[in-house]
């Protein structure tokens, strides 16, 4: 089974959604997740991959005004096989930022975690109410995947950096948030929240598919700072019983500006 999760960056030019398309037919994909869709660009993905099924998280908003500034973003779910919608994450501030269906005997839940810069203490509760979610479905075999805007770094040790914390000068981390956000949520909770899925997430019978693969040597961001540094924020986590054949991100679509996000894919085999 070939997967693949990929932050779009929002794009609505009609042939760069064309060739977003394009390269994602031609990856020949059982499952395919996308984050940043925007409710113009929903509409030319479905009816591209018009043989092959495909649900939409602004399916399930009712009221579409919500649906702007830091809300406008939704995911897509497209699968070879019938998708079965879900139980809808309703322990989030922005529901439309996961997506949960059953594709066969898997399920998948994807998601776009808002990034704690412009969101503040909305990413500490999406982590909370997304592992609380998950943690209700955790003997269910499933994919969780999407673009997480966390860690800040990955050591070679397997130590993760969280943005609860800071490196100071000796290379030893600390609790700290951005200053703008110290009065809505301490840093201790920040750095929690962002741990209980990209650190604990053994805690909900799951594996990180990329380091289970390719271990902590490998270092592979999916998008890059203007200054050149990598944060690996996509990711795909796996039940147990999965085995991964093959991991990587593929940074060619994001070198060519198809987006600022590389895809991350993924070969599984279900025991």
């Amino acid at each position: 089974m070939k997967i693949v999760t990929w932050n779009l960056n929002s794009r609505t030019n009609n042939k760069t959604l064309e060739n977003q398309c394009s390269y994602l037919l031609e990856g020949e994909f059982d499952i395919i997740t996308l984050q940043e869709v925007l409710m113009v660009s929903q509409d030319f993905f479905k009816n591209f991959f018009s043989r092959m099924h495909s649900v939409s998280s602004f399916d399930l908003v009712e009221d579409k005004s919500v649906l702007e500034r830091n809300r406008k973003f939704g995911q897509l779910i497209i699968s070879k096989n019938p998708i079965e919608l879900l139980e809808r994450c309703k322990e989030i501030p922005f529901p439309e930022r996961v997506l949960s269906g059953k594709t066969g005997i898997l399920e998948v839940h994807t998601t776009h975690i808002p990034p704690g810069s412009s969101n503040g203490v909305i990413k500490v509760k999406h982590f909370e109410g997304l592992y609380n979610y998950l943690s209700r479905r955790k003997d269910s075999l499933k994919l969780l995947t999407g673009d997480f805007n966390s860690p800040k770094f990955e050591l070679k040790d397997g130590e993760i950096i969280t943005w609860g914390q800071k490196l100071g000068k000796s290379g030893k981390p600390r609790i700290a948030i951005n200053p703008k956000w110290k009065h809505q949520c301490t840093g201790e909770r920040w750095d929690s929240a962002e741990r209980s899925i990209i650190e604990n997430h053994t805690l909900l019978g799951m594996k990180d598919a990329f380091r289970e693969k390719n271990g902590y040597e490998d270092f592979s961001g999916s998008w890059f700072t203007n200054q050149g540094q990598g944060r690996r924020y996509d990711h795909v986590f796996t039940s147990h019983q999965i085995d991964v054949e093959n991991s990587f991100y593929d940074h060619q679509p994001r070198i060519n500006g198809l987006s600022d996000h590389s895809p991350l894919i993924v070969e599984l085999s279900i025991r």
